[in-house]
């Protein structure tokens, strides 16, 4: 092969890159999926952005019934926020939700509600993650009213000896502006090379099919 011909490949190799890399991100980004595998949701925990669906789905069966119910076990507002019914029993059944407000939702399988349970966290859009919802803010607590001094001690004079120089005040520390990064977007990193990859094979097969030997 001449270095005319494995200068183009590359090129066309690289122009494919360039226009299926945008799409590939925006698309695996979009919503979650959660696998009822025996007696557990897997994964327990997942993250998605508000807007994003989340699909569970049997894939290993028991033979049982499943639901999936918002809330936990013995609240009074359990199934509020979303629930399946029991219709999630053989192998394929799935049941969708689209989460539209930012927050943590706990769930729960209602025939095996000590067993089957787990979270969705859900992000606005371009945010981080909120605080689970059984963390509540510390209580404020008012101001005690500041008792009256008896007599107040003159202040010294500038030129006084023994007069206390104020305390050097030590540099700002900015807070840590950087997060760890979601689990999610590894993921979908995992899933872009994978996609990367799966194109250059299709460039490869398809400049064969041009070029036969």
């Amino acid at each position: 092969m001449t270095f005319v011909h494995r200068s183009w490949r590359v090129a066309l190799v690289a122009g494919l890159l360039l226009l299926a890399g945008p799409g590939v991100v925006p698309a695996l980004a979009q919503g979650g999926d959660v696998s009822i595998v025996g007696l557990a949701f897997q994964p327990s925990t997942i993250t998605v952005a508000a807007g994003d669906t989340v699909t569970w789905t049997t894939t290993q069966s028991i033979g049982a019934q499943h639901s999936v119910t918002s809330g936990k076990p013995g609240d009074p507002d359990v199934g509020k926020e979303f629930d399946s019914g029991f219709d999630l029993q053989n192998n394929g059944d799935s049941y969708k939700f689209t989460f539209t407000t930012p927050g943590t939702y706990p769930y729960f399988c209602q025939v095996h509600p000590t067993q089957m349970t787990g979270e969705v966290v859900v992000t606005a859009a371009g945010g981080s993650a909120p605080p689970p919802a059984s963390e509540a803010p510390p209580p404020s607590v008012a101001p005690a009213s500041a008792a009256p001094a008896e007599s107040a001690a003159p202040a010294p004079s500038p030129g006084a000896s023994g007069a206390a120089s104020p305390a050097p005040t030590g540099p700002t520390v900015s807070p840590e502006a950087s997060e760890p990064l979601p689990p999610q977007n590894k993921v979908i990193a995992a899933a872009v090379l994978g996609g990367l990859l799966v194109l250059l094979f299709l460039a490869n097969w398809y400049w064969r099919r041009l070029n036969p030997p």
